[in-house]
């Protein structure tokens, strides 16, 4: 009894997680699903809503929360882009443990350039945005 139990939990968390899952077709299809997926890269450093090693995107979107939109994809793609140093060197002293990563100030953002092209970053910087909402 205990056998065909354990079976069927199993075939019902295996059925779920199955039918939970992203396609690459869907993913292909969906923009913003697709900007999220290539932004899994910066999970090294960033999470949604939790501090790692750099701020998280809601903080980030936080700081930016009076600039137009128009502008924040602009500014958002230039640091993606080309990576930036010293912008939240002040903030970091505050939530970051020196102790894990070194000296606050000689962090930054390296350029992701090498990593997506320009396609690659618009589809991210759209999916970020979208965590303002």
């Amino acid at each position: 009894m205990k056998k065909i139990l354990t079976a069927a939990v199993l075939a019902i968390v295996a059925t779920t997680s199955i039918s939970n899952a992203l396609t690459r077709e869907e993913i292909e299809k969906d923009p913003i699903l697709k900007g999220k997926m290539l932004a899994k890269r910066c999970s090294w450093c960033h999470d949604i809503n939790r501090t790692v090693i750099a701020p998280s995107f809601k903080e980030i979107l936080k700081r930016y929360k009076d600039v137009p939109e128009e502008t924040l994809k602009k500014q958002f793609t230039d640091v993606i882009k080309n990576g930036s140093k010293g912008r939240w060197t002040e903030w970091m002293k505050g939530h970051i443990k020196t102790k894990k990563v070194g000296s606050v100030e000689a962090m930054y953002m390296p350029p992701q350039k090498p990593y997506y092209n320009d396609k690659e970053i618009e589809l991210i910087v759209n999916w970020l945005l979208t965590l303002k909402k």
